[in-house]
Formats: C-alpha cells, structure tokens, sequence
C-alpha cells in the first residue's frame, strides 16, 4: 500500500514539473517573439530615411495572430473618413464620423500616413491582444517638399540625393534607374495621350505611392488635350492605378486655369461646325442643339498641379498662384516646375555671366524654399534648372542661366545648386555636403562659339570641352558638318546675311553624345557695326524694352519666341535588331523639333501594315516585329508649325 502511494505522488510531482515546464517555455517564446517584432515592427520607410510630404507609406509585421494593430505618427493615431485619412496638417477636423483604422494578421500590412511639415517624424505600432499592449520600437524618418525636375537630355552626371531631394520626376513614366537617382523616389508622369505615352503606361512598373498627370495639355507645344480627351485618357490609364494622383499641370501660371477647371469640374462642349466627330466648348460655338454636359473628374485627383514661370523674379505671384489654386480646389498643391525665363539683351536678362542676377536667383531660391516649406497647402515642390548658357531645343530663352544649378555636360555645381543642397532639409537630417565638390566656372563652360569677320568674309570657331572624356566632336552650321580645327576660319563668301546656326556636338566612348547644343550668329555685311557688337554668337547687346507679364495668358507669360519655322529634314537614320523582335533607332537631332514621328511598314511605299509612333528623344525601340521579316523606317520632326520631311528609308531584317 505505501509503495503505491509513494508511486502515485511521484507521479503527482512530475506532472507539475512538466507543466510548469512547459509554461515557462511558452512563455520565453511569447516574450522573445513580442521582442522581435517590436525591433522589426516598422518595415516601410527605412529608419533615417528622406521622403517626400504628403502621403507616406507605411508598411509593419501583423503576423502575431490575435493581435490588433494600430499606427500611430508621431505618437497619434491617425483618424479615417471612410477610405479617406483625416489631414489635420491641411485644417480638416476630426469629426464624429472619424474612426482609428486598425489591423489584424488576415489584413496586409501597409497603410497611410499623412503630413506636410518639414521635420523629423515617426511611426511606432500598437498590437494589442485583451489587456496586452506592446508597444513597437520607434521608426525615425524624415520628410521634405523639395525635389527637382530632371529630363534624361537635361544631365546624367549629378546625382539628386546630393542635392538632398527627396523625390524628382522626368516627365517620363520609367525613372532613370542608374546613378543620377540612386535613393531617390522617382514619381511617373504620363506625359499626354500619344503612342508613347500610352505603351509605356501599359507596361507601368513603379513602386511610387504617386502618379503625375499630363504635362502642359492647355498649349499646343505640349501635350496638347482637349479636356475631353484628357478625361477619357485618364480614366483608361490612371484612375485604375491604386495609387494617389496629382492632376495634370497647366502651362498657365497663376493658378487659375481654365483647361484645369473643365477637367476638374466639368463643362458643357458642342459639335464644332463642319467638322465630323469634332467637339469643342459650347462657349466657343453655342450649338444649343448638339450641346451636352461632360463630368469633370476632380473626385479621382488627390492633388492639383501649378507651374510657375515668369519673365521676372516674383515671390509675391507665386504665393499667390498657389492661394489662388487652394481657394479654387481645396486640394493639396504640387509646384512641378519653377523657373525664371530670360532673353539676352532685353531687360529680363538672366544670363549667368551677370553676377548680380545670379546673386538675386540664390536669394529668390532661399526665399521659395522658405515660404513654401511653411506653406501647409503645399505638399512638394521642384525647380527647373536651365543649362549655364540656357542653350537648349524647348524654347529661345537664351538669358535663363542664372537659373542653373549645374552645367549639363560636366555635372559641376554652380552656387546655386549647392545652395538648393543645403536648405529645405529637415533638421536633424544628415544631408550631404556638396560644398567642397568642384565648381562651375564660367571661364570653362563647354561649348562653341562662332565669329564673323567681315575683313575676309570668313567664320572662325571655338570650342571648350572642359573635363569632358571626348573621343571626337562635330562642328555643324546650318546643319551641315564642317571639318574645322579649333579656332579655324570657314569661308563665308557663300552664305547670306542674316542669323545662322551653330551646332556643336561631342562625342565619347561607344558614340554617346556628351553635349549637343545650338547657337545662333550673324552675319551683316551691308550694315557692319563694331566687332564687339557684331561678330559674337551672342545677342547683340543693344537694349529691348523690357517685357512683363500679362494676366492669365498661359505661355504669352513667357517673352514673345521668335517665328516657328517647319523643321528641316532628319538626318543619319541608324536602326539595328539588337534583341528578339527589336529594333533600335538612332537619328540626328533636328534643330526646332518638338517630337519626332517614326513610320514602319512592311514595304518601302508604307502601305503594308503601316504603324507609327512619336516620340521626343532621338532613339526609340519598336518591339514586337516578326522574325524573319523585313521592316522599312522612316521618321520626320514635327514642331508647331508643321511637319518636316521623312528621313532616307532605313531597311532592317529582323534576324532575332
């Protein structure tokens, strides 16, 4: 009897030691795998990270099951309307309808945060399970407005986190994806509603919580949409996007847009008079019996765009611009691009070698970043910096190079742009430090000049190629290629009076065009003046009146351009089959040409399975051809006033 007792209180004894055991383990896992997720709870953004304001994802591990989470910023949680966050930082209220959002692990782990102040900020996580609360770990990231606007023909020596942006954009729906963005978010842009644009949106990759809508449609040297059109376009390609969007930027700069308010809100269009299948504002042809009333699409737009160019530094009319397009829509703004235009010889004349205009652009820079960043309306900015000599195929203001922040060939950093790097950084934020990184200097500028010489009736070149790795360069006028050395004569005896062009273009390894910029000169033999007043590429520096601004005009804010003539013919049509069912096409940069259109057809008349597309650059790849076919190309430039010639007919085989 004893022996069976002792045997039933041993048995007794071990049972308690196993399942106390076997509670204190499971308890060392709970409380190591509560620790682990407060240090990892915050996956999305990356501590110390630099982001641009607004809406900023956040993503956390919800897979403890059973638990609840919560994100807070800044030690609040954030309230929701609906599927809308409450945006206290832009004065909306929470309300009784406002709610906390929270997460279990059967939800994804990502969602909203939003602000617009420049400053240090963070996210901690709650997950709660009855009583338990733990608390994660706290992420620390940083936000800014400023960015900068970037196209691949601008420069690919610089890099944007040196600048300290936090975002850029390049008017294109890929980012650059090389060393110029390196850890820089890239927002896409569809440009407008060609071929292009719409096949690149059809392959749209982007992992940018943004989208920027058409660039400039109110004019015809941009994108160029009635506002019916843009609507239609937008809800094929950007409204199905789960990202937020920002409306399409018009060229108009006071922020109060007509285009933008039709599309945002609406208007009544007609058909246009013997035209079939056309429409236009009912305002413009009062047909009462074709009139109808199209939906403006301003619901789907999360925030509204301005661009603000003027021929004068005006701090005042931006602030105001950006009040003007608050009052209008109550959405948050983006300024996208910001310039100053200049014309040498008249009175806005910005060029960079005047020391006192660059001295007045580093001060209207300081006093941008300052007020917008107080602004809490505005939720990102950039600005648009000319090339130092402001020579460049968009437009004739050849006085905008005190707008420059760095030259485009080499990269150097001019005052400004090492100015730009330095401020609208939140405090506390490690910013690079540019200011020991070589400087522009003018003396050294890359480029060419052209000098007519009355004494001979020649025309002697020069040309810099600072620090530039140049294999070869070509020296081109009126689009012919002269084989001149450096600061040779060519005989003029031939050519008329009047303004010709200058072109220079710099070659390094592999063919890659380094630098390609126009100048014009001129030549006057009948009414010869002083050297110095007549045989610069430079404008005569004969004073202009000085020109300002009208009200809303859209580009006759801008000084008058001169007269558009149609662009020549496209040179040196190259194309290779250089993967399965591409082919790569390369052509010669026309002079004036706003966009190229490119034809391929299955026979040399371009009536077999003709297809075409435009594009603004001078390459493009055509995809999808059919192996063991062969394609015949051709490709014309086209500007506002017309269309060029066709380029020679390139025949390709594709092989592969």
């Amino acid at each position: 009897m004893m022996k069976a007792v002792k045997k039933f209180i041993s048995a007794v004894l071990v049972l308690a030691m196993l399942l106390s055991g076997m509670s204190y383990t499971y308890s060392v896992q709970a409380d190591t795998q509560e620790e682990q997720w407060k240090t990892n709870a915050v996956t999305v953004p990356a501590e110390g990270e630099l982001v641009g304001a607004g809406y900023i994802d956040v993503e956390f591990d919800n897979s403890m099951e059973g638990y609840t989470y919560t994100v807070y910023l800044d030690g609040k949680p954030i309230y929701w309307i609906g599927d809308d966050i409450v945006r206290t930082d832009i004065g909306e209220e929470v309300t009784d309808q406002a709610s906390i959002k929270t997460f279990t692990s059967e939800d994804q782990g990502k969602t909203e945060v939003y602000t617009t102040q420049v400053s240090k900020h963070e996210i901690t996580v709650k997950a709660t399970k009855g009583a338990e609360e733990v608390i994660s770990d706290t992420r620390t990231f940083y936000v800014s407005k400023k960015g900068l606007a970037l196209g691949g023909d601008m420069t690919d020596k610089i890099q944007l986190k040196q600048l300290n942006c936090s975002w850029y954009y390049n008017w294109a729906a890929e980012a650059f994806n090389n060393s110029v963005d390196e850890d820089v978010a890239h927002v896409p842009m569809m440009w407008g509603d060609g071929d292009d644009s719409k096949e690149a949106m059809a392959n749209f990759n982007s992992t940018s919580n943004y989208i920027l809508g058409f660039n400039e449609p109110d004019i015809d040297s941009q994108a160029n949409m009635f506002f019916v059109d843009a609507i239609d376009t937008w809800k094929e390609y950007i409204s199905p996007l789960n990202i937020r969007k920002v409306s399409p930027a018009p060229a108009a700069p006071n922020g109060s847009s007509a285009w933008l308010l039709d599309f945002m809100e609406g208007e009544y269009i007609c058909r246009k008079p013997l035209e079939e299948d056309a429409w236009g504002l009912y305002s413009d042809y009062l047909d009462d019996a074709s009139k109808k009333w199209v939906d403006g699409i301003g619901s789907d737009v999360d925030a509204v765009c301005l661009h603000y160019y003027m021929a004068m530094i005006d701090l005042d009319g931006l602030l105001k611009a950006v009040e003007n397009l608050w009052n209008q829509y109550h959405k948050p703004i983006w300024i996208t691009e910001i310039s100053v235009f200049g014309v040498k010889g008249f009175g806005n004349d910005y060029s960079y070698d005047i020391p006192k205009k660059r001295a007045e652009m580093e001060q209207y820079i300081q006093q941008i970043v300052t007020n917008l960043d107080a602004n809490p309306h505005v939720e990102r900015y950039c600005w648009f910096a000319y090339d130092v000599d402001s020579a460049n195929a968009i437009d004739n203001f050849n006085g905008s190079g005190a707008t420059a922040m760095y030259e485009y060939a080499t990269g150097r950093y001019t005052p400004l742009g090492k100015l730009y790097s330095r401020i609208g950084n939140p405090e506390g934020y490690r910013a690079v430090n540019i200011q020991d990184a070589p400087e522009f200097q003018w003396e050294d500028r890359v480029g060419a000049d052209a000098t007519y010489n009355l004494s001979d009736d020649t025309v002697t070149v020069t040309w810099n190629t600072s620090d530039l790795d140049v294999v070869r360069q070509e020296i081109l006028i009126d689009e012919q290629i002269y084989d001149v050395e450096n600061g040779g004569s060519i005989d003029a005896s031939e050519w008329a009076d009047g303004t010709h062009t200058l072109q220079f273009v710099v070659y390094g390894q592999e063919e890659k065009v380094l630098y390609d910029k126009t100048k014009k000169f001129e030549i006057n033999r009948k009414n010869p003046t002083t050297p110095e007043q007549n045989t610069t590429s430079q404008e005569s520096p004969t004073k202009a009146p000085i020109i300002t601004p009208t009200p809303d005009n859209g580009p006759g804010n801008k000084p008058p351009k001169a007269k558009v003539t149609k662009p020549k013919q496209v040179k040196k049509l190259k194309g290779k089959n250089i993967k399965k069912h591409t082919v790569k096409l390369t052509w010669r940069k026309v002079t004036g040409a706003k966009k190229y259109q490119i034809q391929y057809a299955l026979n040399r008349k371009f009536t077999k399975k003709v297809k075409s597309k435009k594009t603004t650059k001078v390459t493009i790849k055509i995809a999808k051809l059919s192996k063991k076919k062969k394609y015949y190309f051709r490709v014309r430039a086209i500007n506002a006033a017309g269309k060029g010639k066709w380029s020679a007919i390139k025949q390709i085989k594709i092989k592969k």
